[in-house]
């Protein structure tokens, strides 16, 4: 199946919200406004003839003369999303109401107690109650499914903003889950790296629910039957929640298509999105530039110096360019950034901006003598666009210079130097791991931390900004991931090292957002020390994530005399081995049943010679990383496919893109046993 019609299908789920918003007020929370942009954006309701785009907030309401509201949502209609609806409808004068909703009335029933069914009873009331917030039972209420969940940030990724910070839970999550059903009085398995579906919150059941019908609607959408499969045990609770969703069993019967999908647990392999080490230019742009206002995957970036003197004198009032647009040469530079090496890529920012300027007769400098290409030779290419004369073609190719731009302001980033600082750390933590000579990566990271401690009374910028605090909580992500709780240091190297991070924080005058996160509002030292001890826990509970696996238990190689150490990245492991031409079994990646059909197939194979099921049996496989993925890795997965001369396509998804301090959030910060729906 080619990837195009995955695309369309994408942003064509819009053109049916589309057909709503005429002389409507749309309302978008969060999520669906961060997947629009990626579709199509504000301008295409406006082109369907929406009378105002608003932010979904308790704050908002329309004019007098608006009769008529479109609210696009990401959540279950209850709780909070139910608040905020009707304080904007009852601060306003509709007479009509839509609520297009990505979450469907099975998993409503399911949130409400009901049994699952074909009724829309829930919705059916929901939309009696807009009715009693406008005021008359008369005007008209209406309440929709459509999974505008998904935004397709090139051909072969997308990602599912509503679900951006699902995490899978680790070891330590799992320890908790235990403990808390022994204190209840419930009997436990020996298998500690289980978990079941019913041992989870009942907000998380009801994400999970969320994510597998709207994964389901997709491959409705592409008439699409498809194979479950999975790598880790929080990704085993979503593929089996999947294959035996009821509401899909007709599709399956009846789709013309096969695919296979794969979720893989984040959890199980950290490195690479807490690490520096990558040769992705997009990766470094997520990076070092700001996030785009309430977004998980487009950054913000800098125009002012491409336009006139007073925009530059007051850059605050110029909207920020990005990296999504809808013009075949941006979306072209967009997918060079994820899918090529960095060379490879500002190669290819280079030939677009030389193609533009060319096109536009403007004058373009070519360099003399071939050398390595570089921030000023693209700079210079994009200053051509600045001269009075050249409004229109700046104006024709906005898209293209905005994501050149991004590449510019990346190379030229004041933390640039800094990242490749990280760098040589974490090449020299990876050399040493392993050789007993050489000290802990525990060790390492305490010294490096009171180096930095020690030239605060000191002129020595270089050495204070080497390693921040935030930097050596990253780090230590980086090598529990790596080596697993047992080869990182000794208890007592541990201990020391805690003291360091606490007395580090408390010196600290002012915390950092990263830093406040962590430790909230109380920073006394009971405070800092207890927070301290449960990140170590965390950690340490990361260190194990790999338990159990049989074949992907290591993602690193200790150097020999004859080679260096190195990383081996878990997705390239799961393709190579996908994709292998003797297709040897593949112990750790489960392939869950969607029925009884399918249990009896599996039995009838213990007694016949018939090859066991595999994610690369059918032309498209689906890769979805819950908890969140990097361009370094999708352009692996590429490379592994490529090198494999395989007929199926892969496209990657994934809950969003991340870096490194994404990763300190989620692992260190956030509460993943217990996310909070708003319900």
């Amino acid at each position: 199946m080619p990837g195009k019609p995955l695309q369309g299908w994408f942003t064509s789920v819009w053109d049916r919200v589309c057909a709503k918003v005429n002389k409507a007020v749309v309302f978008l929370d969060g999520p669906s406004a961060e997947v629009l942009h990626w579709c199509g954006g504000a301008a295409r309701l406006f082109k369907a003839g929406a009378a105002n785009v608003k932010e979904f907030s308790s704050f908002e309401s329309a004019k007098e003369d608006q009769p008529k509201a479109v609210f696009v949502l990401t959540s279950v209609l209850k709780g909070q999303a139910m608040t905020i609806i009707r304080d904007i409808i009852t601060a306003s004068q509709f007479q009509y109401c839509v609520v297009v909703c990505t979450v469907n009335h099975y998993t409503h029933q399911t949130v409400h107690g009901a049994q699952e069914s074909d009724s829309r009873e829930v919705f059916d009331q929901f939309e009696e109650k807009m009715c009693e917030w406008m005021g008359n039972m008369n005007y008209t209420a209406e309440v929709l499914y459509e999974p505008v969940s998904f935004a397709p940030i090139c051909p072969s990724l997308f990602t599912t903003p509503a679900y951006s910070s699902m995490f899978p839970l680790t070891p330590s999550d799992m320890d908790s889950i235990r403990q808390m059903r022994i204190a209840r009085g419930e009997a436990v398995g020996e298998d500690c790296m289980k978990i079941d579906f019913s041992h989870l919150s009942t907000d998380m059941q009801i994400w999970i629910k969320m994510l597998a019908s709207n994964i389901s609607s997709l491959f409705e959408g592409l008439n699409i039957r498809e194979d479950c499969y999975a790598v880790g045990p929080f990704s085993r609770v979503i593929a089996s929640e999947l294959a035996n969703l009821n509401s899909a069993k007709n599709r399956r019967k009846t789709a013309a298509n096969k695919a296979s999908i794969l979720f893989v647990d984040r959890s199980l392999d950290m490195v690479g999105p807490c690490g520096h080490q990558t040769d992705s230019l997009a990766d470094k742009v997520i990076t070092l530039l700001p996030r785009l206002q309430g977004h998980t995957v487009d950054v913000a970036i800098n125009m002012t110096s491409l336009l006139s003197k007073g925009a530059q004198l007051y850059p605050q009032l110029i909207c920020p360019g990005t990296l999504s647009h809808a013009d075949s040469g941006s979306q072209a530079l967009l997918n060079s950034f994820v899918t090529l090496k960095q060379k490879e890529c500002l190669m290819d920012v280079n030939r677009h901006l030389v193609d533009v300027a060319t096109q536009e007769k403007l004058l373009v400098s070519l360099p003399t003598k071939p050398g390595r290409l570089g921030a000023q030779q693209l700079e210079g290419h994009l200053k051509l666009f600045r001269e009075p004369d050249s409004t229109r073609a700046f104006v024709q190719h906005a898209g293209v210079l905005q994501v050149a731009m991004a590449a510019v302001q990346t190379l030229n980033h004041p933390h640039y130097p800094h990242t490749e600082e990280l760098i040589s750390l974490e090449k020299t933590l990876m050399q040493n791991a392993g050789d007993q000579d050489c000290p802990t990566a525990l060790h390492q990271l305490t010294q490096l931390l009171q180096e930095r401690e020690e030239s605060k009374g000191r002129d020595d910028r270089s050495r204070r900004q080497r390693c921040s605090v935030e930097d050596v909580l990253a780090l230590l992500v980086f090598v529990y991931s790596l080596l697993g709780e047992e080869h990182v240091g000794t208890a007592e190297e541990e201990g020391r090292l805690r003291e360091t991070i606490i007395h580090a924080i408390l010196s600290q005058a002012h915390l950092s957002p990263e830093l406040q996160s962590l430790v909230g509002e109380n920073t006394t030292e009971d405070r800092i020390r207890s927070v301290i001890n449960d990140v170590f826990v965390k950690l340490k509970g990361l260190g194990r994530a790999r338990t159990g696996l049989q074949q992907f238990g290591s993602v690193f190689t200790p150097g020999s005399v004859t080679q260096v150490a190195s990383y081996r990245p878990l997705v390239r492991q799961l393709m190579e081995q996908i994709f292998h031409p003797d297709k040897p079994d593949i112990p750790d990646i489960e392939h869950l049943s969607s029925g009884l059909t399918d249990l009896l197939k599996s039995g009838f194979r213990m007694f016949m010679s018939v090859s066991k099921p595999r994610p690369s049996d059918h032309a498209l496989l689906l890769v979805y990383v819950v908890g969140g993925v990097t361009c370094q890795e999708v352009r692996l997965i590429r490379e592994a496919v490529a090198a494999a001369k395989t007929e199926t396509e892969v496209v990657v998804g994934s809950t969003r893109l991340l870096k490194p301090s994404d990763v300190v959030h989620q692992v260190l910060c956030q509460n993943n046993l217990f996310p909070d729906l708003g319900l």
